[in-house]
């Protein structure tokens, strides 16, 4: 204690963070130089190898769902191997253990960089810098024009406040797919097979009503505008599939596809930057007041390019994977009975009556319905995984990986939970102690739906709270049930349900 008297604070901290420093670097440099080479990691070392399993219809991967490749992989190679490039796509590492997606998360640093859509980066860099001053948007971006992008929007779009602002507005979305449903039932009760199209018409009305401030009209059809801009998105998803997902030549030659494909996301933006514009002429008309103003009107306070960006990377984003997480819930709670009994009493307790309108203090009292939604993307999560790129080298399962190598934390929650096949949303329910006693013994990083870190899901609270409100509302009008087999998954972009939507809705 004397001696800490005698000394100067400020000149011991510096002092001992280099110790700490370089004690950590000593610790990474030795488990650095015990591991094994990258080029030793088990996989298809070349795109040749690669096509060899993948490329003909006798091949063990030919056609195979990208969801089933990826575990088809883990049980050739193991829990981590190595995807390579092809037709100029750069190459990956798979990693299937949350103890690695723990470790790359908490050394990606403040500027995480995840590979991106590249073909929309060429449209927005390339193609269309014109309509993209400001910023390529957070899908596209990496490093500090990432960090200055993303700094500008949180402060808006991960408020909560701001965020349920719109609980009335998105319960009036979901109370009007309700009268949709009754119309499109058959005289069994059953919704038709392509249900899904529909929870795509809902997903994109919810989302407009944040990203644009305005109503689409999607469920009466009588806007030809606002169904044009539905096929548009749905043409847009099909083409990162193509042009990202699959072998394509287009990086060294645009084919005609390529280009047809550049005009379609042509006329979505100018949809999208049109219904920004007539937005910013009826705010200047008509300003609100600081605490009732919209999401878009807050980004057009910081300049209307990032206003404009934002409303296409929502919409951009918001309509397949929150129509297929909502469509993963209803297929949960209607093959499982009793499960949907408990959530309806919660819901009966915030809404007593089928005219109550939902508000921030009965979204905030269904703890039941959050661990329903959590549990269903366990089940059926709508990502493959997450992806990172470190800008240092890091050593994962004894082997060495160099910095700027993307390496992929493929989603295998199925695999690391007790009784994993079961729907139990009581597994993510705490106790008096504050604790999941179902989950005590799993890894936080085994579940990671919206992602982690600084470069989460921006819009993870409007999916959730529209989610929340969909199945709210139809569990308090109809009782659910399922009419087909096991539900059948594409895997695009995302995870889509491929099976016939056999929903049979029996009004309560």
């Amino acid at each position: 204690m004397s001696v800490l008297r005698t000394c100067n604070i400020k000149s011991i901290v510096p002092v001992l963070y280099n110790r700490c420093y370089n004690a950590q670097q000593s610790i990474a440099e030795v488990e650095w130089n015990k591991a094994k080479a990258y080029k030793e990691i088990p996989g298809p070392r070349n795109s040749f190898q690669l096509m060899k399993l993948m490329g003909m219809p006798s091949s063990k991967y030919y056609n195979k769902p990208l969801n089933e490749m990826l575990q088809m992989f883990r049980k050739d190679y193991g829990n981590i191997c190595y995807f390579p490039g092809f037709m100029g796509a750069k190459p990956l590492v798979m990693t299937y253990l949350p103890d690695d997606a723990e470790k790359i998360f908490r050394n990606e640093g403040r500027y995480p960089n995840r590979r991106n859509l590249e073909s929309f980066a060429y449209y927005r860099k390339e193609h269309r810098p014109d309509l993209f001053k400001t910023s390529a948007g957070l899908a596209v971006e990496q490093d500090h024009p990432w960090h200055e992008f993303r700094t500008k929007v949180n402060q808006i779009m991960m408020q909560p406040r701001n965020v349920k602002m719109y609980i009335p507005v998105i319960d009036d979305v979901a109370s009007d797919f309700i009268k949709k449903i009754r119309s499109i039932r058959n005289d069994n009760l059953l919704v038709p097979d392509n249900f899904l199209e529909n929870m795509n018409e809902w997903a994109l009305e919810s989302i407009a009503l944040i990203a644009l401030d305005t109503r689409l009209n999607l469920f009466t059809g009588q806007n030809p505008e606002s169904k044009q801009l539905y096929e548009l998105v749905k043409e847009a998803f099909a083409i990162s599939f193509e042009f990202d997902i699959k072998p394509s030549i287009w990086r060294y030659y645009k084919t005609p596809a390529f280009k047809k494909a550049m005009k379609s996301i042509d006329k979505i933006n100018e949809i999208i930057f049109g219904h920004v514009g007539k937005a910013l002429d009826k705010y200047e008309k008509n300003p609100s007041t600081t605490e009732h103003q919209s999401i878009l009107e807050k980004l057009l306070k910081i300049d209307r390019n990032v206003a404009e960006v934002m409303a296409v990377d929502m919409l951009g984003a918001g309509i397949d994977t929150t129509s297929s997480s909502a469509a993963a819930a209803l297929y949960c709670l209607a093959t499982n009975p009793d499960k949907q009994e408990i959530l309806r009493d919660e819901i009966k307790k915030v809404l007593p009556s089928k005219d109550v309108r939902m508000n921030e203090k009965s979204l905030d009292s269904i703890p039941y319905m959050r661990a329903v939604v959590k549990e269903a993307l366990r089940m059926f999560p709508i990502f493959n995984g997450n992806a990172r790129a470190l800008d240092h080298e890091i050593v994962l399962q004894g082997y060495q990986i160099p910095k700027g190598v993307d390496i992929m934390m493929v989603h295998t929650s199925n695999t690391d939970f007790e009784e994993a096949n079961k729907f139990i949303p009581e597994r993510w329910l705490k106790n008096t102690t504050g604790k999941c006693p179902h989950a005590k013994d799993v890894n936080p990083f085994a579940h990671l739906p919206f992602g982690n870190g600084p470069r989460m899901c921006i819009g993870r609270r409007m999916a959730e709270m529209e989610i929340e409100i969909l199945l709210t509302r139809l569990l308090s009008e109809f009782k659910l049930e399922w009419q087909g087999g096991d539900i059948k998954w594409s895997s695009t972009t995302i995870n889509i349900p491929s099976s016939p939507m056999r929903f049979k809705m029996i009004d309560l």
